[in-house]
């Protein structure tokens, strides 16, 4: 398992929290994740889940992500 940290951009209240929170654990490989605004912490399996996977994610729900 690996722990990546996300800086967001565009989030500005609890239905950001919300949206970003319901996109991450859809995600297979995506184990926890950690949803504040303007970040977030994510536990995933790397064989599964890519960042690039889980920064789609991230921007599909409507949101700019950085994967630190």
């Amino acid at each position: 398992m690996q722990t990546l940290s996300l800086e967001i951009t565009g989030m500005s209240c609890g239905h950001c929290v919300a949206a970003v929170d319901k996109a991450l654990k859809a995600l297979p490989g995506v184990s926890a994740a950690n949803v504040e605004i303007g970040h977030a912490t994510v536990v995933v399996d790397p064989t599964v889940a890519t960042p690039a996977a889980i920064a789609d994610a991230v921007e599909y729900a409507g949101f700019s992500v950085t994967v630190a």
